[in-house]
């Protein structure tokens, strides 16, 4: 590696790591308003467990162990993201020089991760176990490229660990598993360590990794389920419907980097495109993509009718590498090169300017964005009644992360997530809380929780619900249900005397 190229790389490392450092800060210090997954993530913390919901719990697990170190907060969930997305990035980059042999090929490959929404915007809003499951994939990628080159026992071991773990991150890991097998059996050398008897001990290994969370799995089909549930299996008009939201999605999921590409590189990313090649390095990446394709429109044909683009995360992060290493060095003239990387370096800045304007108080946004919801003041309105700490139950983890942040010392619950042991301290407080919108009445669900795991049932827990109505900074108003049992626990996790 020459000194221009070695400044290349330095810059690249330096370069994404003060990007996802300022990201964190941003998210420190801004909004203490939990996005979706982020308050999940609240939830589902309070307790270790081999599952928690419809996703699998590894990110979960690595949150716990950072909440742990330096408290529940929103830097603690900022950390864990960016450090995983900034890995993500190394790794694309150590596998893309590795696949490439050219410098300068795994930095334009790698910075055109940034010219895809997925990851670069929706990952930093509101994803978690995508994020978890990307960073497995491009894990698992750098692994099967050193054990390509070298099938040590060692490597063997190392393939099952990070298959495990990539189970463990996000169940659509394994369509990127699958298509990376169904390409390496189209090698003459992939075929042979696939069949190789070490690939046994690999198995193994993924077997132990996973063994805790696929029993989970047997015992919470129901909650585990749910994941499944969001392709809408058998809906729409088969196959025509999944069709179209497969091929959205994958439209979806490259836009704008395709476009940004053709503008650029043109005739040589069209013939990338247009012609079947040889495998470029010790990887099938042309193959891969069509087995990734296959998979899916596989699933299409079982009864798969929706798609989402960020589903396609783990699978077709590698289509900037596929793209790169056909058009090879040859395409590289200074004018593409300036332009191409004056693009991928002025997204990021604009995404970090649209992120502070989200999480702060800043009239430019005045819209329904979730960084509005006055928590703060529902806090203090519950505080007033009489809550001080015990057990939060809500509808959904939305409300119930959020309440965490407020109420450190209280364990909040909600049906939506499969719940760990219950925390009732003697003559703790009960509340129920939930968005008024979604309707005053208590619902069938919450009545079910309460008497499954609290003793109550729904004639002595009907009763007047208290609506509390807010308003935020930008004068949008938002309706809460709420219903509270001051020092009713018993310490066995019953409720002594209701009091309404």
């Amino acid at each position: 590696m020459n000194k221009t190229h070695h400044a290349w790389e330095a810059w690249l490392l330096l370069g994404l790591a003060a990007y996802f450092l300022v990201h964190i800060l941003i998210r420190a210090t801004g909004s203490a308003v939990l996005e979706l997954d982020e308050a999940e993530l609240m939830v589902v913390t309070q307790w270790w467990a081999a599952g928690y919901s419809g996703q699998p719990p590894l990110y979960a697990w690595l949150q716990v162990v950072a909440f742990q170190v330096l408290g529940a907060n929103t830097g603690s969930l900022a950390l864990v993201k960016n450090t995983l997305l900034f890995l993500t990035y190394v790794l694309v980059y150590l596998s893309a020089r590795r696949l490439m042999g050219d410098v300068r090929l795994a930095v334009l490959a790698t910075l055109s991760l940034l010219l895809i929404p997925q990851i670069v915007w929706e990952s930093q809003r509101d994803l978690s176990h995508s994020v978890m499951a990307t960073f497995m994939a491009a894990a698992s990628f750098h692994v099967m490229l050193r054990w390509l080159d070298r099938p040590t026992l060692f490597h063997y071991l190392l393939v099952g660990v990070v298959f495990g773990l990539g189970v463990l991150s996000k169940y659509n890991y394994l369509v990127f598993a699958a298509a990376a097998g169904l390409a390496l059996l189209t090698l003459p050398r992939g075929r042979a360590l696939l069949l190789d008897v070490r690939i046994l001990i690999s198995g193994l290994v993924a077997l132990l990794v996973t063994g805790p969370h696929l029993y989970w799995l047997v015992q919470s089909h129901d909650v585990a389920g749910r994941g499944l549930e969001k392709m809408d299996f058998g809906e729409g008009l088969w196959p025509l419907a999944g069709l179209g939201e497969l091929l959205l999605a994958v439209i979806a999921f490259l836009t704008p980097l395709w476009i940004v590409m053709a503008l650029i590189f043109r005739r040589d990313f069209a013939r990338t495109l247009s012609r079947w090649q040889a495998p470029v390095g010790p990887f099938p990446l042309q193959r891969y993509l069509l087995a990734v394709l296959l998979l899916l429109v596989m699933m299409v044909l079982l009864g798969a009718a929706h798609f989402k683009d960020r589903w396609m995360l783990p699978m077709l992060w590698v289509f900037p590498l596929y793209v790169f290493a056909m058009m090879g060095t040859a395409s590289l003239t200074p004018v593409r090169v300036r332009a191409y990387l004056t693009t991928c370096l002025v997204v990021p800045l604009l995404v970090l300017l649209v992120m502070a304007w989200r999480v702060n108080d800043w009239a430019l946004l005045e819209d329904h964005q979730r960084h509005v919801h006055p928590f703060d003041a529902l806090a203090e309105a519950v505080a007033s009644r009489g809550f001080q700490r015990g057990i939060i139950v809500s509808d959904g983890t939305f409300v119930a992360g959020n309440l965490r942040m407020h109420f450190p010392g209280s364990q909040v619950l909600t049906p939506s997530v499969a719940s760990g042991r219950l925390q009732c301290p003697d003559g703790g407080d009960v509340l129920l809380a939930w968005e008024a919108n979604r309707g005053a009445e208590l619902s069938p669900r919450m009545e079910a929780w309460l008497e499954l795991y609290l003793g109550l049932d729904a004639d002595h827990v009907r009763g007047d619900v208290q609506l509390i109505s807010l308003e935020a900074w930008n004068d949008e108003r938002f309706d809460f249900a709420v219903m509270l049992w001051a020092g009713a626990l018993d310490g066995a996790c019953g409720v002594s005397r209701p009091i309404q």
